[in-house]
């Protein structure tokens, strides 16, 4: 708290230099700045656009702001232009760019403590994927703030807004795989659904890719018949520091039992937990049983291409699998509990979504026994998903654009 009040404190003090270098140099619209997780990973949708970006708008100047060293060294050892948050360069950027764009916030991605210095930049909120729980603004912690943003009585808040206008939700710009998650992203983010591009989103771009991912292909040089499952559970009370969430001591899970029948059917399962998580579990109970380890530069879409089946309960994962047509077994062990405690739903997930169940351990056991998972029809995915390529970035940059007048 002493901290966010020093950073606004000094924001306020700083506005008037920022304020005055805005009138006497203004933004480049052609210079673009992209971060994501915080400034703390190299992935997710900013990634996907920064790549497409740098590869295909060559009159634009992308560069990548990051806290991470190890971000920063591997982008360098690319040749990709990369600064860390911190230094005069990203200072400079921060003052000059037109556009800013990031996975988890427009602009505490790219700008971190430093949010002050994006007056009158275009920001844009990729999001981190498509909502079936309560998000943004819609989560029960945030009801008094969008409150107060949607009645707009609250003068404290004019003024703030009117000093800070990219801390305005109103003035962001966003995305979306389809019209069907429009309004609850609006009701989520604040962002008025004019202002929310139907493009699908740039991360999907990987999925279309012919390039095999490495780790994906040791596994099948290992195993070269083996069904590969990814398991993707969401967080719990993790994201406001919390216990993480431990779903193999519970539900259920019986560890021989469930290497047995990863044995007998030839399945590898690769366990992957969220990032506010970190492992799901600490062992390993099987060479069949594989723990797959975030670090900043794990692009998980790259990861999930190549595998053929996705576990996962309420994360957004599912619709981004989707596009892929391959099977998805949704393990909501915890329904109740979660839509009462953490998340609520914006529609009935148990009947919106058509893929198969499994409500504990011995659920998911019969399902990958008898074989009884399967892919969404193509005609069903489109309810999902506008478009079912690979252009999602191409579309936004087109976007993008239109709206900087460029």
């Amino acid at each position: 708290m002493v901290r966010q009040f020093f950073i606004l404190s000094a924001g306020i003090l700083l506005f008037p230099f920022v304020f005055l270098l805005y009138i006497l140099i203004g933004r480049k619209k052609k210079l673009w700045i992209f971060g994501s997780w915080r400034g703390q990973k190299y992935s997710d949708n900013s990634k996907a656009l920064f790549e497409y970006v740098l590869q295909n708008e060559k009159d634009i100047k992308a560069v990548w702001i990051t806290k991470n060293k190890t971000v920063y060294h591997e982008l360098k050892s690319k040749q990709f232009p990369v600064v860390m948050n911190h230094s005069p360069k990203a200072v400079y950027y921060m003052l000059r760019a037109g556009f800013s764009t990031g996975s988890l916030s427009a602009t505490t991605d790219t700008f971190g403590s430093k949010w002050f210095l994006a007056y009158k930049i275009t920001c844009l909120y990729l999001t981190h994927g498509m909502p079936s729980k309560y998000a943004g603004y819609d989560e029960p912690k945030l009801a008094h703030k969008k409150k107060l943003i949607t009645e707009k009585k609250s003068i404290g808040l004019k003024l703030y807004f009117s000093v800070f206008p990219q801390k305005n939700p109103r003035n962001l710009y966003s995305v979306s795989t389809s019209d069907f998650f429009v309004p609850f992203l609006e009701s989520a983010l604040l962002i008025p659904s004019n202002r929310i591009f139907v493009t699908g989103t740039p991360r999907l771009d990987t999925l279309f890719s012919t390039k095999k991912n490495d780790y994906i292909t040791d596994i099948r040089k290992k195993f070269p018949t083996a069904k590969i499952i990814i398991y993707m559970p969401t967080f719990r009370a993790s994201f406001d520091g919390g216990p993480s969430f431990k779903p193999f001591g519970q539900f259920g899970f019986n560890a021989e039992k469930f290497i047995r029948i990863l044995e007998k059917h030839d399945y590898v399962f690769l366990n992957k937990g969220h990032f506010w998580d970190g492992r799901l579990s600490e062992r390993e109970f099987s060479e069949r049983f594989i723990n797959v380890i975030d670090n900043p530069l794990l692009d998980v879409y790259d990861l999930i291409k190549d595998t053929d089946i996705l576990m996962t309960d309420y994360s957004s994962i599912y619709f981004d699998f989707l596009p892929l047509l391959k099977p998805v077994i949704l393990t909501p062990f915890d329904f109740d509990s979660y839509t009462q405690n953490y998340r609520g739903q914006y529609y009935d997930y148990r009947q919106e979504l058509p893929s198969i169940k499994a409500f504990n351990w011995n659920e998911v056991c019969d399902i990958l026994e008898k074989k009884s998972y399967f892919p969404l029809t193509e005609a069903q995915t489109l309810k999902y998903h506008k478009y079912i390529d690979g252009n999602s970035s191409a579309r936004l940059t087109e976007e993008i654009r239109k709206i900087l007048s460029i």
